[in-house]
């Protein structure tokens, strides 16, 4: 009798973006996590590919922590975005 031996083999990936343009990432105070870490830019994330509608549900419930510089300039806690996602 003939043994037929299968092998399985299971692959993660994970997705990564890099932002390399200038002030896209940023050092700053984080008052939700209470300590600095790194901030990116709003638009960045939505271009990188995450899903408008999830970034706004996510902020409406205050999932992830967002910051606004100036008018237009929103910035996100790198942070609390990684947990997220």
């Amino acid at each position: 009798m003939r043994t037929i031996t299968r092998t399985e083999i299971t692959v993660e990936t994970r997705a990564m973006a890099l932002m390399n343009r200038r002030g896209s990432v940023v050092q700053s105070w984080c008052a939700d996590c209470g300590e600095q870490t790194r901030m990116v830019l709003l638009e960045d994330v939505v271009v990188a590919g995450a899903s408008p509608g999830v970034i706004c549900q996510r902020l409406e419930a205050n999932a992830i922590h967002v910051i606004e510089e100036a008018p237009g300039l929103t910035f996100i806690c790198l942070n609390s975005l990684l947990k997220k996602f």
